[in-house]
């Protein structure tokens, strides 16, 4: 395209660089004239894919007359090539923001950042579409920390008020060449069933595990180990996003954020708020450990004092007087026994806190 590239295009715009490079397609720099405005030009790789960037515009051009937030508008152009023209909103994608998160306000605020993409996709969903390849690389974060949500060239209606659309219409080209990447594909993906919501839901899944431990699922260990590093509630949320069935996950992204809702402050707490939190929940936990261990130690105690008593009836049976009342005193305030489920929950919720 080197070509293409030093020529015109239409509407006027002339390119610096390219920022990147895929198999479907590649992204430059440029600006726009008269203006000067910064703008981001997207070719594809190929002309199998160049077929994708009209349907893909269109896409986009539905999702923001219906008011859907933190969405690039997409202008398209078959002058003297297919392409597309963006606003530039920087260089800079929720990926570098992954990798740079070390310590627990950075990786906070990159949960914040993907909230507001869930909202993003929440409302793809309702509009009756799925985005098909959600991934930190097409996720810009701008200069204020927004995130905006591009490459819908991979997007699919959903709702059958769409199915009539010319939109929809453009879009379907079956599922036959499918794409995707492969670590944010959920199994049923990998197996060649028909593209659904749900998909971007574990998508979405696979990213909000980065986020909170730096690693992605397929580096995980079992369930049991996800709630020893997080509290129950999130654990939960991230087993429901990744269930390997997607019967056993959230259909769309609005059901996801209806449960993320409920975690998501204690999740983006930063700063002095994030410490008096930590501090709280390890009060919490330490204040349950220690009745636990106060219980165990009780029943040792009373054990002890039973031996006692025993050893002495042999040699002195008097001492019975005195075990009489110390046994019924036992009976009236009497072990509770082990620790109920629900005292189990109660304790775990102020367990370990993620880094």
């Amino acid at each position: 395209m080197s070509d293409i590239h030093t020529g015109t295009l239409e509407p006027r715009v002339t390119l610096a660089e390219r920022v990147s490079l895929t198999q479907l397609s590649e992204v430059w720099r440029g600006k726009r004239l008269p203006s000067g405005e910064d703008v981001a030009v997207k070719f594809a790789a190929s002309p199998g894919s160049a077929a994708a960037l009209l349907p893909e515009a269109e896409t986009v051009a539905a999702l923001l007359a219906s008011g859907v937030p933190g969405v690039v508008p997409a202008e398209y152009s078959d002058r003297p090539i297919p392409h597309l023209v963006l606003p530039w909103k920087g260089p800079r994608t929720f990926r570098a923001v992954l990798d740079a998160a070390r310590t627990g306000d950075e990786r906070a605020a990159a949960v914040g950042i993907l909230v507001e993409v869930v909202k993003t996709v929440a409302a793809v969903h309702h509009e009756g579409f799925m985005h098909g390849d959600l991934k930190p690389e097409n996720i810009l974060v701008d200069e204020t920390g927004r995130p905006w949500l591009i490459d819908f060239g991979m997007a699919r209606a959903i709702h059958a008020a769409r199915l009539d659309s010319r939109v929809s219409q453009s879009m379907d080209g079956g599922d036959a060449g499918w794409g995707g990447t492969l670590h944010y594909m959920p199994p049923e993906g990998l197996q060649g069933d028909a593209p659904a919501a749900s998909w971007d839901v574990y998508a979405l899944g696979v990213m909000l595990h980065e986020a909170l431990l730096g690693t992605r699922p397929d580096r995980a260990a079992t369930p049991d180990a996800l709630r020893a590093l997080l509290p129950a509630a999130v654990a939960d949320l991230l087993l429901d996003a990744l269930a390997y069935a997607p019967a056993d996950r959230s259909p769309t992204a609005g059901a996801l954020l209806y449960h993320l809702d409920s975690v998501a402050s204690d999740l983006t707490r930063t700063g002095l708020s994030r410490l008096f939190y930590r501090a709280r929940r390890l009060a919490v936990a330490g204040l349950a450990a220690f009745f636990v261990a106060l219980r165990y130690a009780s029943v040792a105690a009373l054990l002890s004092l039973y031996v006692f008593f025993l050893f002495a009836m042999r040699k002195e049976p008097v001492a019975f007087l005195a075990f009489v009342p110390f046994a019924i005193f036992h009976v009236v305030v009497r072990w509770e026994g082990p620790e109920t489920p629900e005292e189990a929950q109660i304790r775990k919720q102020g367990g370990v806190v993620w880094r």
